[in-house]
């Protein structure tokens, strides 16, 4: 049986819905923990107590919710550039033909391997070309040049 890729679940990109799913999860945790220790703060401010400990943890829940809102907010946006590069390959992978033989088109067996090793043996190498090493000069260095005399 083929797989006809017109179904409605072909077309359902699963990673991307999990992604929108856990930054519904995690901005919607954030605003509750931010919410709740925003309370508890109002509530140590009313109430004038002297229970430092709840309102430090207060003040980190505070903190912790604003980070998991950031968080959540950058994962969507994240997800929607995802979104956008995905069907962005998929659009291209529907227009671009599809490529039915990888294979380069080798024939082995008609290729005759034995005279290519023969006249690489038989080839006489090339001669290596001579090196002309420079002479050293033994002049003093007094003749006279175009050049003006500096101080050495």
């Amino acid at each position: 049986m083929s797989q006809n890729s017109s179904r409605p679940l072909s077309k359902f990109n699963l990673v991307l819905a999990l992604l929108w799913l856990v930054d519904v999860v995690v901005t919607a945790a954030g605003y509750l923990i931010l919410t709740s220790s925003n309370a508890t703060q109002a509530e140590f401010y009313t109430s004038q107590s002297s229970d430092y400990v709840a309102y430090f943890s207060a003040q980190s829940g505070s903190g912790l919710g604003a980070t998991l809102i950031g968080t959540g907010i950058l994962g969507f946006i994240i997800t929607l550039a995802a979104m956008v590069v995905s069907r962005s390959i998929a659009k291209n992978a529907v227009v671009a033909p599809a490529v039915i033989d990888d294979e380069p088109d080798f024939d082995f067996d008609e290729t005759d391997f034995d005279t290519d090793e023969k006249t690489a043996v038989t080839t006489p190498a090339a001669a290596a070309p001579t090196v002309v090493a420079p002479t050293a000069n033994t002049t003093s260095g007094d003749e006279p040049t175009d050049e003006p005399k500096t101080a050495r």
